[in-house]
């Protein structure tokens, strides 16, 4: 190998450690993370834990008792109730609407929009036929995996019973998750307005039209839960 051989291969090693210094350097400009200044609240009977300092100090960070310490902590996340301060510029904390008020409130014609999405795979007219899924026409009151000529998942099969408001919102609200093991791929409607106006919608096409549930008495706001946090 000769000196101009030497020279193209150390510039070649120089540039590119150059350009993994910018980019180190550029990273840090973009985005600089700001780590909280205090330990984790902790679950009842797991020590806390400065997650920050874990996280500045990743994947080394610590010594085997504060890794067995921080395996404990992720093992009893769920048990962690985190205090939030009082917002003052926020408004007051939103109760959760029953279905029944919802009902009352519903717009039908918003709910036929948003179904619309739903006609790939369903159809909404009298004795029209089953698509990849059934036809939903009359679909308020009718018998769970009921509808002739299609073929239901044993799942549905097994659910029982009929297709009450309350039934339907639940099922919109996550098919897979109501009924694990539905052949419905489609992944719900999570805001609770929304599946009210197409259950608003769904009640329109039908036979005899089903009586909205009555809206329930409106409910305190709950009071939040503080867990003892260790600092």
């Amino acid at each position: 190998m000769d000196r101009w051989e030497k020279t193209k291969i150390g510039a070649g090693i120089g540039l590119a450690c150059g350009v993994m210094a910018t980019g180190l350097w550029l990273g840090t400009v973009l985005v600089s993370p700001v780590y909280p200044q205090q330990r984790s609240y902790a679950p009842a009977g797991v020590p806390p834990v400065d997650l920050a300092a874990m996280q500045r100090e990743w994947p080394v960070a610590g010594n085997r008792e504060e890794r067995e310490q921080l395996k404990g902590y992720i093992g009893h996340i769920e048990k962690v109730a985190v205090f939030v301060p009082a917002d003052t510029d926020a408004g007051p904390a939103e109760v959760p609407v029953d279905l029944g008020t919802l009902l009352a409130s519903a717009d039908a014609e918003k709910g036929r929009r948003t179904a619309q999405a739903c006609m790939a795979c369903h159809d909404f007219t009298q004795n029209g036929p089953n698509r990849i899924g059934p036809n939903l026409w009359g679909v308020v009151g009718r018998s769970v995996a009921s509808h002739a000529g299609f073929g239901y998942s044993p799942a549905l099969k097994g659910l029982g019973g009929q297709w009450t408001y309350q039934q339907l919102d639940h099922f919109l609200a996550g098919p897979n998750r109501a009924v694990p093991g539905t052949k419905m791929t489609f992944t719900g409607i999570r805001n609770p307005r929304e599946r009210a106006h197409v259950l608003a919608y769904l009640a329109t096409i039908g036979a005899g039209r089903q009586p909205f549930p009555p809206p329930q008495p409106t409910a305190s706001p709950p009071q939040p839960k503080i867990a003892a946090a260790t600092p």
